[in-house]
């Protein structure tokens, strides 16, 4: 007897999913730019993955010892001009921002309101994150792991942070920055490049922390580039293949020429690298990837508008696009945990043959680690109207807010030798700044919590 049914079949599924498709095709806008939520959903994989296959666990006698590929193999550097997608998020931020901001201006909104919901979606998710791992520390101490491995753990858990400080406090310039641009243009994104040039100059003489002024200033030439591509001022098309070729020119003179570091994103250890702090070579980086985006934008949408299942899969993983950054650490080190302080992973070589060959399995451990916990966490991205309140309340909870996400990173989330293990004042100010901003407040309505599409190119506006 035939005991597989047609609502079984492999045919079944293919049709119910081109019908799952064919509605998320019809609930979208006409007018909404499906490229940009490609891009998003693009440049999130390839963070997630970056962090992925770079990590090197070894246990052996004097325990687990943690590192980068790019650390046991200089040579994968090079890689990192094209793993290092970062700054597209702050790109296509921009983009999705002016348009934001003018029609929030049309409606008469006041531009705090604007701030304060943007705001929202990204810190809420994070709250989550802090709450499971604040208990959840602890209790790995309790059960047998060693001090140093949980706030190794702990701080390897909360590396994606640093976005959220970044981002916020790019939000609540973005209407001062808006200003500027349609008043100057380009202008803006030349001054700013001179000024990170003079911080270049002054972090390579040994001046202390003034590097840090580049972790606003680079991405936020990044957002102002999407300005100017909401304006269609960018060259599309085969014209973006100049642009390309342009910034990939400077990043080349400047790393072989002037003797910037070659990695692109951080190196472990007291290694340089063009991203902690951002510099010059990852502006030049930033414009040769926007030139590419700009050069595959008329056939990717065309690919989007004549492939159903392909757009549902983007607005389907954008719905959750933050919180798939954010939980994907915890998903790294669960797999860790479960193969190899178990002593279930293969003992080899660190970067050798068979350690290259086992890549693809730790890959698909790691999204199958993560995809229970973006189902779980998921629906908390999908938030209502943020309540009311003006500049002074807001610009301070962004403030309070990052200084609190800041001192976390800096301390650890995690230390047995402090009395209450925590960072009691960064919580603290982390507190006060989410409660300014109204960050736990009233729930999405139905539909957003359902999984359609976010209104206002909300679900456009995130995303090292």
């Amino acid at each position: 007897m035939e005991r597989t049914t047609n609502e079984e079949s492999p045919i079944a599924r293919l049709a119910g999913l081109r019908t799952a498709a064919a509605k998320v095709d019809e609930r979208t806008p006409a007018g909404r730019d499906r490229f940009v939520d490609l891009v998003r959903v693009f440049a999130i994989l390839m963070v997630v993955l970056g962090h992925w296959l770079v990590a090197v666990i070894v246990v052996g006698e004097d325990g687990v010892t943690t590192t980068q590929l790019l650390v046991v193999a200089p040579w994968t550097r090079w890689a990192t001009w094209v793993m290092q997608v970062m700054p597209l998020f702050f790109l296509v931020g921009g983009r999705v921002n002016a348009g934001s901001l003018e029609r929030h201006q049309r409606r008469g909104d006041t531009t705090w309101w604007w701030v304060r919901r943007r705001s929202r979606r990204l810190l809420r998710p994070m709250l989550w994150l802090l709450a499971i791992w604040i208990p959840l520390a602890p209790v790995l101490r309790w059960i047998g792991f060693s001090g140093s491995l949980v706030e190794r753990a702990s701080e390897v858990a909360l590396m994606p942070l640093w976005f959220l400080i970044v981002y916020t406090l790019t939000i609540v310039l973005a209407p001062v920055t808006w200003r500027l641009h349609r008043r100057a243009g380009w202008w803006v994104v030349a001054g700013a490049t001179v000024l990170v040039g003079v911080v270049d100059a002054l972090h390579g003489a040994g001046l202390p922390v003034v590097g840090e002024v580049n972790q606003l200033l680079v991405f936020a030439i990044a957002h102002q580039l999407g300005y100017l591509w909401a304006d269609d001022r960018l060259p599309f098309g085969r014209r973006g293949l100049w642009l390309a070729g342009g910034g990939l020119l400077a990043a080349a003179v400047l790393v072989v020429g002037v003797g910037y570091p070659i990695s692109m994103v951080g190196v472990a250890g007291p290694t340089p690298s063009n991203a902690l702090p951002p510099n010059l070579a990852l502006l030049a980086l930033t414009v040769a990837q926007t030139g590419v985006l700009l050069a595959l934008r008329r056939p990717c949408e065309r690919w989007l508008h004549r492939s159903e299942l392909a757009w549902a899969a983007v607005a389907t993983a954008g719905t959750a696009i933050v919180t798939l950054y954010l939980w994907h650490m915890t998903a790294m080190i669960a797999v860790a945990s479960l193969t190899h302080l178990t002593g279930w992973w293969p003992d080899v070589d660190p970067v050798g043959a068979a350690w290259w060959l086992l890549r693809p399995a730790w890959v698909l451990l790691c999204a199958a680690a993560l995809v229970p916990l973006v189902l779980a966490f998921r629906r908390v991205e999908q938030v209502g109207p943020p309540t009311s309140g003006g500049a002074v309340p807001t610009v301070s909870g962004v403030l309070l807010a990052a200084g609190g996400l800041y001192l976390i990173l800096q301390e650890g989330l995690y230390d047995a030798e402090r009395a209450l293990r925590v960072p009691v004042v960064a919580l603290a100010l982390l507190a006060v700044g989410t409660a300014l901003l109204g960050v736990i407040g009233r729930p999405a309505g139905a539909d957003t919590a359902s999984g359609a599409l976010p209104s206002d190119g909300d679900a456009s506006s995130v995303g090292r």
